[in-house]
């Protein structure tokens, strides 16, 4: 149970997402908690976080945990060829996860709002080398 108190704040973030907010921060914290909990924990957040996104939007249920489900997996895929929390990696992740997002969803590259959100990875990752991460590992790649 404890784990999933990120369903919290992705309650929140989706509220001020569907009210006023264009940026997509569910995906955001998704991946966030995907990469550095690379189980199955974040399929579950991811399906619950698309399921609350889709509720308070008022697109299509299920679309939105649909989307999440699969950029998990492959973030979960990719987690075992590279790093998930390197910064260049995570950053491209992002940029790529928020663009085919709004395609899929709402039908129009929102390139602006992707490279945005990348950005805000860049911070984040910036201000979170300043705190200790329990297993915290360095690149890795198998060829």
């Amino acid at each position: 149970m404890k784990g999933y108190i990120i369903l919290i704040p992705i309650f929140i973030l989706a509220l001020l997402q569907g009210a006023f907010l264009p940026l997509n921060l569910v995906l955001l914290t998704v991946l966030f908690f995907t990469a550095f909990t690379p189980d199955k924990r974040g399929l579950w957040v991811a399906f619950g976080g698309g399921l609350l996104l889709d509720l308070v939007q008022g697109t299509s249920f299920g679309l939105s945990a649909l989307v999440f489900l699969i950029l998990t997996f492959l973030l979960i895929l990719y987690s075992r060829r590279f790093e998930p929390t390197h910064w260049a990696f995570l950053i491209i992740f992002v940029f790529a996860s928020s663009f085919l997002y709004s395609f899929i969803v709402w039908h129009h590259l929102a390139w602006l709002q992707s490279l945005i959100l990348a950005l805000l990875t860049f911070l984040t990752l910036f201000i979170l080398r300043f705190f200790p991460i329990e297993g915290r590992r360095s690149l890795r790649l198998k060829v």
